[in-house]
């Protein structure tokens, strides 16, 4: 099992997504990040970035490039690992970001959501202290949810919902670094 509940361990989690090209040294996955990153500063004025479930640490390293101070969050040690050696951050967590309190200007979480319960996840993002918040989660079931471990997968209209109730307002819906990406205010 790995630390997203899911059937695979966090080694076969990581292995999968190197041979999949999910890491830094794949130019075009670090151009989408960097891209992503130009879009979010030319936007709004910050000066802190919380990554949470950062992965590999591409967010992190983007912002980090801008000038932002990173903070880097995740529960895998490959992840955690990985994105230390690679220097991709200010700071590194190894831990559930959703029992810790979190301030940051700008705090990103992509595809990480759909691994925890809303019950856990309403207290966390009520008390989130952020003036911004990047979200995306599979709105799509596929044959990887079991071995992924994801158990919250939702339309983005219900994650608007989840949102608005912890005290967010959608700000513009985004294509990178998905298609389902949600930037919101709060």
């Amino acid at each position: 099992m790995n630390s997203f509940g899911g059937t695979w361990n966090n080694q076969q989690c990581f292995d999968y997504e190197m041979r999949n090209g999910i890491h830094l040294d794949n130019p075009s996955f670090v151009n989408m990040y960097d891209d992503v990153a130009n879009s979010i500063t030319a936007l709004l004025d910050i000066k802190t970035h919380t990554d949470l479930g950062g992965g590999v640490g591409a967010y992190c390293l983007a912002m980090k490039k801008k000038g932002i101070k990173t903070i880097y969050y995740d529960l895998n040690e490959h992840h955690y690992e990985y994105a230390h050696e690679r220097n991709v951050a200010d700071e590194y967590h190894i831990c559930d970001f959703t029992t810790k309190k979190i301030k940051a200007d700008f705090v990103s979480c992509i595809e990480v959501m759909e691994h925890i319960e809303d019950d856990k996840l309403k207290p966390f993002l009520s008390n989130l202290k952020c003036n911004y918040f990047h979200f995306s989660s599979t709105p799509h079931y596929s044959n990887f949810d079991a071995e992924w471990g994801h158990i919250n997968i939702k339309p983005k209209s219900h994650w608007v919902h989840l949102f608005e109730q912890c005290g967010f307002t959608l700000l513009l819906e985004m294509d990178k670094p998905t298609k389902w990406s949600l930037l919101f205010k709060k």
